[in-house]
């Protein structure tokens, strides 16, 4: 694999499975400087999303990361707190660009999955660290029209850095199952309980501006 990556923005597509969480507020991984996780009755919000990223768009790979909602100063983003991917090239432009903290992980199943994501098992050197699967898709889709506005917030050079993202694109609520290796780094999200889940059964995002 090449670790040469492209310049931002980065234009990505495809599909992927979104978990929304409640944990504890102790729980909670280290956040960068100046930002603070967004609590409800000491509960943190946070995120799993499972992705495959297809050929039209600027890279293919696959990924797995979680996240937490922040504030920071008056905005409200996505911190990345793990976030891992099959591609070397993803590794080093989201750490290089925007302090996005990427691990290198193998996927199964191996093939390039059929929209949409159904089921996803990540392993790393060090053993296995999450498998997210969709049970069922919950009603009609809705498409969200391009772009819908965000920001992560993340730390490069012990610095923090607020970076745009915008993403549109087809969702459905679904219900999913996702188990964490209790000795793997997202053992953290085992204190939580689920919310809602969505299927994205064909988005588009710009990452970076």
């Amino acid at each position: 694999m090449s670790s040469s990556y492209p310049p931002e923005p980065w234009d990505l597509t495809g599909t992927g499975l979104i978990t929304l969480w409640r944990v504890p507020a102790a729980a909670v991984p280290p956040l960068p400087t100046g930002a603070r996780a967004v609590t409800v009755r000491g509960r943190a919000l946070a995120t799993t999303m499972l992705v495959r990223y297809d050929d039209r768009g600027a890279m293919a790979y696959r990924e797995l990361l979680a996240g937490v909602l922040v504030r920071h100063g008056r905005r409200v983003a996505l911190s990345i707190t793990d976030i891992w991917v099959d591609s070397e090239a993803s590794m080093a432009g989201g750490r290089a660009l925007w302090g996005v903290p990427k691990e290198l992980a193998s996927f199964a199943p191996d093939a390039a999955l059929d929209s949409p994501v159904a089921t996803g098992t990540t392993r790393t050197a060090g053993g296995p660290v999450a498998t997210g699967h969709l049970v069922r898709r919950r009603g009609p889709a809705l498409r969200l029209p391009f772009p819908l506005r965000a920001h992560i917030v993340q730390t490069r050079d012990a610095q923090t850095l607020v970076s745009p993202i915008r993403a549109g694109g087809r969702l459905r609520l679904a219900r999913a199952q996702w188990s964490f290796d209790a000795d793997g780094p997202l053992a953290w999200l085992r204190a939580g309980r689920a919310v809602t889940s969505v299927e994205a059964a064909d988005f588009a995002m710009r990452f970076g501006a």
